[in-house]
């Protein structure tokens, strides 16, 4: 999208002189052309894996696992996605005190692909979902995506929305 803008010449001597010139000139608005990587993995409820007495929701604050993630998104109306999040992660909820507990395995190796995106009005859409772009970031939130078994992993009790955050780099 381009907006039209008026250029106003201002001169500065003892007094002020402007003049209005109503140029074609065109602007693009910001773009989502560049690289962002995937900053957050909320899972929607607390959990402490890595024991430091310190819960949040967001997963990637909790794991050892590197996450490198990042989706490039390019000027042809393409992205590529590098490294995609693709470690296993087991959740289930305790029968004892109601807690979730989350199993993580640490993936080695590299997932990729490479989809059309559309870029609108500060929105971004892929794959079906629409994100809002606000302050060089944006979420993809995935309706009812996570599964939340029982303890012995027989059967899934519960679905509970993931929302990811990818960050300009």
């Amino acid at each position: 999208m381009y907006k039209r803008i008026i250029i106003l010449t201002c001169l500065a001597l003892f007094s002020l002189s402007c003049s209005s010139d109503d140029s074609d000139e065109l602007v693009d608005e910001p773009s989502v052309v560049g690289v962002w990587k995937l900053t957050g993995y909320d899972v929607g409820f607390l959990v402490d894996i890595n024991d430091d007495n310190v819960k949040n929701s967001d997963i990637i604050k909790e794991i050892g696992c590197d996450v490198n993630e990042e989706i490039v998104f390019k000027t042809d109306g393409t992205l590529a996605a590098n490294d995609t999040f693709h470690h296993v992660v087991n959740i289930y909820k305790s029968d004892l005190n109601g807690n979730y507990n989350i199993i993580i395995e640490c993936v080695e190796g590299y997932t990729s692909f490479a989809t059309p995106y559309i870029y609108e009005n500060n929105t971004v859409e892929f794959h079906d979902v629409v994100s809002v772009i606000s302050n060089n970031q944006f979420d993809r939130v995935f309706e009812n995506a996570i599964e939340i078994y029982n303890e012995d992993f027989t059967e899934i009790i519960e679905f509970r929305d993931l929302t990811l955050t990818y960050t300009r780099l």
